[in-house]
């Protein structure tokens, strides 16, 4: 009789393209931030190591949290002003543009947006900043809370029940 489990592609874990380094919430690399305290500010260094960590990616790290400063700083960053980030940087474009600025775009910290040139047919990048990486996660956080809200009032009712 042959296997009738399917066989899947082998896999070296999550793709850094799609991964999020959330470390221990009790370990060092959170207490060096103040904790979990929300009165407590993090800056843009501390929430881009959760992104890009400075022990596993420290020049993407380095390069990433300088250009999410200098993005913060225009309504709409494009051509002109990455172009100047990188030669002011010295930095590689191609390290910006391919592994950086992507990683960014889809964990929704920039919005990318492309701007017809005046001549061609080539479109020019525009980002901006975005607010949607803290909605995903407090959406994912507010549907955890809820769950375990609800698994313990459901504990309560059983166990008054049984009174």
């Amino acid at each position: 009789m042959s296997n009738l489990l399917p066989k899947y592609p082998s896999s070296k874990g999550i793709k850094s393209k799609e991964s999020l380094y959330l470390p221990r919430h009790d370990g060092k690399f959170i207490s060096d931030k103040g904790g979990l305290d929300k009165n407590i500010i993090w800056n843009v260094e501390d929430i881009i190591g959760f992104i890009f960590p400075k022990i596993y990616q420290p020049k993407y790290n380095e390069i990433a949290t300088k250009f999410i400063n200098f993005v913060l700083e225009y309504e709409k960053t494009g051509k002109e002003e990455i172009t100047k980030f990188v030669n002011d940087n010295n930095y590689s474009r191609s390290t910006l543009e391919n592994e950086i600025i992507p990683k960014m775009v889809s964990f929704g910290l920039l919005k990318r947006e492309r701007e017809q040139a005046k001549s061609g047919k080539s479109r020019y990048l525009i980002l901006s900043d975005s607010l949607t990486f803290s909605n995903y996660l407090e959406r994912i956080a507010s549907a955890w809370s809820m769950v375990v809200l609800t698994a313990r009032q459901k504990r309560k009712v059983k166990n008054n029940d049984k009174i």
